[in-house]
């Protein structure tokens, strides 16, 4: 298969610890990646020593290190190489605050040798950590961050009077790209699998940036070639809700009638499924549901722990608002829709309570716009947002007041921006900024780690992934609404 990704080797841009280290600075110099034999100046580090580099951005990829020689030594250089997407993952042992090498390696133990120039991981990564583990002095030319990504078109390319709103915007487009790989994957350091449900919010991001790539369809076809009915997409029912909104998202950008038709059938039976979780008074139980039997009605990670009701609820106003959606979209293809009714008035016998939880209440909203809703999505600002969810929550709240949208945009994302990132996140709250750090820097006396003592359920500490293509959620609401800001 041929690979049309695009590198570029990116010299580092800050020295952020050296410990027994000559000549430092030396590795800041652009210069040409070629060994030679001589060189005045050569970066040494000792035997037991380190040094952590800032290439400034998040990236996708690995380094490249050009390796000089100790006259009349022959012998190899052992090294430790930490990768780190916050400066203190770059210091930590595995296992520790949930430091590990999941789905890619970040932590490893490699040698070097003599006049050399060797390339090492596929991670992602902003900060590097070399350490010596050998005797001998470690004689360097240049350490440079191997950049991976795809040379896209872009087909929107807005520009915004507010600067924090125009950073916002940038810095999810540069997470959506690292994210677009040979397949779009969840997140570059640790979920590089394609979890259809996860990348809805990516792939309508994509559509409006990039438009109808074909890493799209590649991980449509992936998803449906190893989901086979019966069953759920990723074993999740809601994750095939999203789906069904994937293919009405790409559908509606390009009206591609043999797009639609590829997947008809495999949506058709998807929907078959949830005509059987909904019993003839329109409750919901995907026990109901024969070959497919599942117990979840799970939505996002922050909003696991919710009351079950309030989840069987939120899947009800997902289903109604994304079926309304994929009805419009056979309509216009003039494909039988008398199943998608059946189920739509059947789920609205079902009465539901106000939730608490602003996922829930996104979605509660857009299908039915009560003010008791909109008061409980804005009630506290962005407190309770999660990124995954993050352009139904902000979408829900701009149908009734632009301007408190962004408010609550600027509050949630600027946060992170406010703490280093360089790009968005898999998960973050606002509880976490009270007395925490800095992700490019050590923490102070007394303060937490915003990296490595925060994350919750499956992404606790530093396996908490700070590049999430989920989280580019801003790039689809402010197209859609904003480009006059």
């Amino acid at each position: 298969m041929k690979d049309n990704r695009i590198i570029d080797y990116i010299f580092p841009t800050r020295i952020v610890e050296q410990n027994k280290v000559d000549n430092a600075l030396n590795l800041l110099n652009e210069q040409d990646l070629q060994i030679g034999l001589f060189q005045n100046e050569v970066v040494n580090i000792k035997s037991g020593g380190h040094i952590i580099l800032d290439f400034k951005y998040e990236m996708m990829g690995g380094i490249r290190i050009l390796t000089f020689w100790n006259i009349g030594a022959r012998a190899s250089y052992p090294i430790r190489i930490r990768f780190g997407e916050s400066v203190t993952e770059t210091c930590v042992e595995l296992n520790e605050k949930g430091a590990c090498n999941d789905h890619s390696v970040r932590d490893m133990n490699v040698s070097l040798v003599p006049l050399s120039d060797q390339e090492f991981g596929l991670t992602g990564f902003r900060f590097v950590r070399i350490d010596n583990l050998g005797e001998l002095d470690l004689p360097l030319k240049a350490i440079v961050a191997k950049s991976i990504y795809k040379d896209l078109k872009e087909i929107n390319s807005p520009t915004f009077k507010d600067k924090r709103i125009q950073e916002i915007y940038d810095t999810c487009k540069r997470t959506l790209l690292l994210n677009i790989q040979h397949h779009i994957w969840d997140g570059i350091k640790r979920d590089r699998l394609v979890w259809i449900g996860d990348m809805e919010p990516e792939i309508h991001a994509i559509l409006h940036v990039y438009g109808h790539i074909k890493e799209i369809d590649a991980s449509i076809d992936f998803a449906v070639a190893n989901n086979p009915i019966p069953g759920w997409m990723n074993g999740i029912p809601s994750y095939s809700l999203w789906f069904l909104l994937i293919i009405y998202d790409v559908y509606m950008f390009d009206k591609n009638s043999s797009f639609l038709n590829k997947y008809l059938q495999y949506m058709n039976k998807i929907i078959a499924q949830f005509n059987q979780a909904v019993d003839k008074d329109g409750k919901l139980n995907y026990l109901n549901v024969k070959g497919a039997e599942s117990d979840s009605y799970f939505i996002d990670w922050p909003s696991s722990s919710e009351e079950e009701i309030d989840k069987v609820n939120a899947n009800v106003n997902l289903m109604k608002y994304i079926l309304t959606r994929v009805k419009k979209m056979y309509e216009m293809e003039n494909i039988d829709t008398s199943l998608i009714n059946s189920i739509l008035i059947r789920l609205e016998k079902v009465e539901i309570r106000i939730p608490k939880n602003k996922a829930f209440l996104a979605f509660y909203y857009l299908v039915k716009q009560d003010d008791k809703i909109y008061q409980g999505l804005i009630q506290d600002g962005a407190k309770g947002m999660s990124t995954f969810i993050s352009y139904y929550v902000l979408k829900a709240v701009s149908l009734k007041d632009k301007e408190m949208a962004l408010k609550m945009m600027k509050e949630y994302y600027g946060a992170m921006l406010d703490r280093g990132a360089t790009t968005f996140f898999e998960d973050f709250s606002l509880d976490w900024l009270e007395g925490s750090s800095r992700i490019d820097e050590f923490p102070k006396p007394g303060e937490k780690d915003l990296h490595g003592d925060y994350g919750d359920y499956c992404y606790k500490g530093f396996r908490h992934s700070l590049c999430h293509g989920w989280s580019s959620g801003p790039i689809s609401l402010l197209i859609e609404d904003y480009l006059d800001k």
